[in-house]
């Protein structure tokens, strides 16, 4: 429905004109004002079709108003009413190019006739831009396809179109207003990106608050060119990438992982820097969804890390031939922690080593249950990420163990026996090789394994538990300090009083005068 303000300082004027258009059953949504300055804050608010005012009010007149009117650059159809014999009045109407100058009294006839001819003039109007619009989102769509073929075409180097010849201008992009960009390629193990539409894809840049083309890969990926900047540090772009994980979490419920390229600021690297991404992503077995992966990350040396395998494996057979299955689960639980923090082992090498783990436990087991061994190895196969190729592995683990009961509370009572022989024996000369030796683990996992556990070194833990001690001792024993520092584990007592002074802003001896 058309949308009319009525404008006149009389109220008797203003219902008159409402029940003319409700009785002729024009198709009119009526707002009144009383006065110019009311009706110009109503319009600057509220889209309005049709303004109807009176010319002479107190105030803001009816000519000062339309001129503020035209001002806003609003397209409104106004129509003035006016006495006989001002006729000046009418001039300046034709002037602003007002639609119609109705006189006063108002002639129902002539009324109807020209609000009549207004409706019929927004209308027309409103079909017009209908138009339009219908053109602009066409040409948009052909301008998008057209946009997203040629880029396509270059990241897959389908063309070899010299730097200086690429058109990469879109009305609804603002790709060639940014020297710098870096490609987020969105990827989701379950089909999803087929399904979604392009107010979606106009929507996304304005929730990142960034400029972007979308790109659709296939109905399980896509690809963002991101407008960025050459100072942009890593863990912004990551949390953006997080951001982005989230927002298809709460929209669609829809999990994905983000791989980031690096920088790129010459057309001509994009098919190089896709390429990357999809070496990247070929390891995305290793990762739950919603990770980030950065192409240029720092990875581990390769040779490094098969040797943390081929030893972890080792130690893991063992166990299993010792019947210790409790000790299994940690060595498992290592292996897979080398494994996550690598991208260089590929998939079949990974499944590979949990089938020889597999068959080191068949091996092992009295009772040989081939159909069970078949099944398991299955199991194993058919895992597309790395978290759950650990749970099948565990529960493999854990079903074959004597007695069926394999201690899932491993890796944190290890933790804890460390904590207690630290409590125990402060006073000795403990190491993390000592420790670690005593619970079955390398040096370098235990250490992992207990900061992660306790939030803390093995090395803090100990040297917090040794003052604490000392503290206790030097206020509720006369012994010499000196003594107390070798009770605690320290025969150096300047080191043991610097570390002291250290830890609580005091020397021993100042503490101990203190209390």
């Amino acid at each position: 429905m058309l949308k009319m303000l009525v404008v006149d300082d009389d109220k008797f004027e203003r219902d008159g004109v409402k029940f003319l258009v409700d009785k002729y059953g024009l198709n009119l949504e009526i707002f009144e004002a009383d006065s110019g300055e009311s009706a110009l804050s109503f319009i600057e608010s509220h889209d309005v079709d049709i303004l109807l005012s009176d010319i002479r009010m107190k105030g803001m007149d009816g000519l000062q108003l339309a001129e503020k009117v035209r001002e806003l650059g609003k397209p409104i159809k106004m129509m003035f009413m006016s006495a006989y014999g001002e006729f000046e009045y009418a001039q300046r109407a034709i002037d602003l190019k007002a639609i119609h100058y109705i006189l006063k009294p108002v002639q129902v006839s002539e009324f109807i006739k020209n609000m009549t001819e207004v409706i019929q003039l927004c209308e027309e109007a409103q079909k017009l831009k209908a138009q339009q619009e219908r053109l602009e989102v066409v040409y948009l769509k052909e301008v998008r396809y057209e946009k997203q073929k040629q880029l396509i075409d270059i990241i897959f180097s389908k063309t070899a179109v010299p730097e200086e010849e690429l058109d990469l201008k879109v009305p609804t992009s603002g790709y060639d207003s940014y020297p710098y960009m870096r490609m987020l390629m969105l990827d989701s193990r379950k089909r999803f990106f087929d399904r979604l539409d392009l107010d979606f894809e106009r929507q996304l840049g304005e929730l990142i608050h960034r400029n972007i083309d979308f790109i659709h890969l296939n109905e399980f990926q896509c690809l963002l060119l991101l407008e960025t900047f050459p100072d942009e540090s890593l863990e912004t772009i990551s949390e953006l990438g997080q951001h982005l994980i989230q927002l298809f979490k709460d929209m669609f419920g829809s999990d994905i992982c983000v791989v980031v390229s690096k920088l790129v600021d010459d057309a001509k690297k994009l098919s190089k820097e896709f390429h990357e991404m999809e070496t990247m992503l070929e390891n995305k077995f290793f990762f739950d969804e919603g990770t980030v992966l950065l192409t240029n990350r720092t990875s581990f040396v390769v040779g490094d890390m098969t040797t943390v395998v081929n030893d972890v494996l080792t130690e893991l057979t063992q166990n299993i031939q010792d019947n210790r299955y409790d000790i299994a689960q940690l060595h498992v639980e290592q292996l897979f922690d080398a494994l996550q923090n690598s991208e260089h082992f590929t998939v079949t090498y990974v499944k590979y080593v949990c089938t020889e783990i597999v068959k080191t436990i068949f091996n092992a087991s009295k009772k040989k249950d081939s159909d069970r061994f078949k099944l398991d190895l299955e199991d194993i196969y058919k895992t597309v990420k790395l978290s759950d190729l650990r749970k099948v592995v565990l529960s493999i683990l854990k079903v074959n163990e004597p007695n069926g009961d394999t201690n899932v509370e491993a890796l944190p009572r290890a933790i804890e026996e460390v904590v207690r022989m630290i409590e125990n024996e402060y006073q000795t000369d403990l190491s993390l090789e000592v420790l670690a030796e005593r619970v079955y683990l390398s040096p370098s996992y235990l250490s992992h394994l207990f900061k992660k556990q306790k939030g803390i070194s093995i090395n803090k833990f100990m040297t917090l538990h040794r003052m604490e001690k000392a503290k206790e001792l030097l206020i509720t024993t006369n012994r010499k300090i000196i003594d107390i520092g070798q009770d605690v584990g320290y025969s150096n007592f300047p080191y043991f009083s610097s570390l002291f002074k250290n830890h609580f802003g005091r020397t021993p001896s100042k503490f101990r005068e203190g209390t």
